[in-house]
């Protein structure tokens, strides 16, 4: 008796797949997940480099319009109230959170938004610029204990909320075209997961400018301008 051998194929794949990796799996999941807030970052990091940049090249007539504009309500010596001084800190920084929440309405705040925090950047470089042109080291060193936990916490919340914003923004565009939102919930639920998100930008602010005035008349006494 002949004996019959079957030959099986091997799956194609047993051969030619690809190793598995790790690392690259890791990236594109961080990346599909914070993507949005690193890009924000990035942006808000780029506008600081750029305003310091632009205050270190800056003639001494601008550098004192800088100081009216960004550091004259928080220079130690100025005869400003612990009311006024929260009150200097908390405007300027609400004014770029009603700036986030009213573009994420409209489809142009996709381009605009990466500009609101683009310019906080830039504010917050073009100030460290002008301590640190203007005063040298001791300006250096009066923003980074007085200054810069306040600015760093309402940087947090910008760019945490810059993410909604932009989201919103591209919903506000796909239902103009007819199509569904980017996660195919309705826009009056998504319009409440951004006020909501705002209300707690707004609480990480006023923490933020209380922290400004607090460290001001702790610390900043003890520095002469």
């Amino acid at each position: 008796m002949k004996s019959i051998i079957v030959a099986v194929p091997q799956p194609k794949f047993a051969y030619d797949a690809k190793p598995y990796s790790p690392f690259k799996s890791n990236i594109k999941a961080f990346f599909r997940r914070y993507g949005m807030i690193t890009f924000f970052i990035v942006v808000l990091f780029s506008g600081m480099i750029f305003g310091a940049v632009k205050a270190g090249a800056a003639s001494d007539d601008i550098l004192s319009r800088i100081d009216s504009l960004f550091s004259g309500s928080i220079i130690s010596g100025n005869t400003a109230t612990p009311a006024q001084t929260f009150v200097n800190s908390f405007s300027v920084s609400f004014a770029f959170a009603a700036a986030l929440y009213c573009l994420a309405l409209s489809p142009l705040g996709i381009v605009l938004i990466p500009g609101v925090v683009f310019f906080r950047g830039f504010e917050y470089g073009m100030s460290s610029g002008f301590l640190c042109v203007t005063y040298g080291l001791k300006g250096l060193i009066y923003y980074i204990t007085v200054m810069l936990l306040g600015a760093f916490i309402s940087s947090l919340a910008l760019v945490y909320v810059s993410q909604y914003s932009i989201d919103f923004s591209f919903s506000m565009l796909f239902s103009v075209f007819g199509k569904p939102t980017t996660d195919g919930r309705s826009l009056k639920a998504k319009i409440g997961e951004l006020t909501l998100n705002c209300a707690y930008m707004i609480i990480l602010i006023v923490f933020a400018s209380l922290l400004d005035t607090a460290l001001y008349y702790l610390i900043g006494g003890l520095f002469s301008f």
